[in-house]
């Protein structure tokens, strides 16, 4: 069920709002990054459509814009009939303009402790979820001819401890450059963003040390912050990137090279 539940005149009143604004649909967006992703998109006069798993987290971001026409609803990713809950989700509002594949889960463990299950649910999160969400989205992008943006992880081109994680992201690259061939003569254009480590909610607890060491690793010593990252994904589904997909971008300050 929704989190937010609107009278039938602002449900109108949203999908007139619609017709003049752009709308974006943000996965993850209830985590640290993803709310610096929808504060961005907010502040640029587009509507938001989100979905977090997480609904504590969620409540709040959708207290903290209520009223202003955006929808926030709590979906699990790994669920059977994910892409019919996408898809009445954007028909709520109308249109779609960007969508914004953050969400996603590292579990698991180094290649003779993996479990299967961990493997099974690290697909299904980080690389099935985006394709069904891509999927239920195409037409209401074609319609556009807006913009996908899928975040993955530098541990896709360079290998992790975790095999689960690092495979799903590298299938969420190959994804990202089919969406782009595939929906590029449709006006549609899909890039892959790699963004450097940042603190959100999965990393506030790291000491100083760590944070200190991991910082070291890149060319510019610090860490990346979730308005740096929510900036390019600005940035990606502006008329300013217009002739860029199939692209990788690369936001790890040269830490990809220090893996």
């Amino acid at each position: 069920m929704p989190l937010v539940f609107r009278s039938d005149v602002e449900f109108l009143r949203t999908r007139r709002d619609s017709m003049d604004r752009q709308v974006v649909m943000i996965t993850g967006c209830a985590g640290g990054m993803g709310q610096a992703i929808v504060t961005r998109f907010v502040s640029g006069g587009w509507l938001v459509i989100g979905v977090d798993h997480n609904r504590d987290r969620l409540s709040g971001v959708s207290e903290r814009y209520a009223g202003q026409g955006h929808l926030f609803e709590a979906v699990e990713l790994a669920s059977g009939d994910l892409g019919q809950q996408v898809a009445v989700l954007i028909e709520r509002i109308g249109r779609l303009d960007a969508l914004v594949n953050l969400a996603g889960i590292s579990c698991g463990d180094a290649l003779e402790e993996l479990r299967i299950e961990d493997w099974d649910l690290s697909m299904a999160v980080n690389a099935k979820a985006p394709l069904v969400i891509t999927k239920a989205a195409a037409q209401y992008l074609i319609a556009s001819r807006g913009s996908i943006v899928n975040v993955g992880s530098p541990v896709g081109i360079v290998g992790a401890r975790k095999p689960s994680y690092a495979a799903s992201k590298a299938a969420l690259h190959g994804l990202t450059m089919s969406f782009a061939r595939n929906l590029g003569r449709k006006g549609v254009r899909a890039n892959l963003l790699l963004p450097g480590t940042c603190i959100t909610f999965l990393t506030c607890d790291w000491s100083d040390e760590k944070r200190k060491q991991i910082a070291e690793d890149n060319f510019l010593g610090r860490l990346c912050t979730p308005e740096e990252i929510a900036s390019v994904v600005w940035f990606l589904t502006g008329k300013d990137a217009s002739f860029v997909t199939g692209s990788v971008i690369d936001m790890t300050a040269g830490g990809l090279w220090g893996h």
